[in-house]
């Protein structure tokens, strides 16, 4: 059984508008995305495993990973946590992890039922050896 030092959390990230990065598979250039790039991913370490992701977006909405612009995972429903700890994305200190919603970037206010701005924590653990 493998051993675990838990790095904590990285997060929450807000989602943004894919205007800038034109990475969502769904809505090129119009929709939401929650980007974390090596700047963001906090602790600093060379490799870890993300175990959990806690996610919530617009209800009705699915969302692409992406690990380094390819397609990682799909996640069927959008405002929901999500992953399955068994099998964690390894993950180095120098790749990007997006989330990629299937509905449109709106502008706020935004609220909790109505205009729902996406948001991602992600959960990391580095394996002991």
């Amino acid at each position: 059984m493998a051993l675990y030092q838990d790095l904590g959390t990285c997060g929450p990230v807000m989602g943004t508008s894919d205007a800038t990065t034109q990475i969502n598979p769904f809505l090129l250039g119009t929709g939401w995305n929650v980007i974390f790039d090596p700047n963001t991913i906090i602790p600093r370490v060379t490799q870890m495993e993300i175990y959990q992701a806690a996610l919530d977006g617009p209800v009705g909405s699915v969302v692409w990973v992406l690990r380094d612009g390819k397609k990682f995972n799909f996640v069927p429903q959008g405002w929901q946590n999500y992953w399955d700890p068994v099998q964690p994305m390894l993950l180095s200190d120098t790749q990007t992890i997006a989330f990629c919603w299937s509905v449109p970037f709106t502008s706020g206010p935004y609220n909790r039922t109505s205009n729902i701005q996406p948001e991602v924590t992600l959960w990391l653990r580095q394996a002991l050896t």
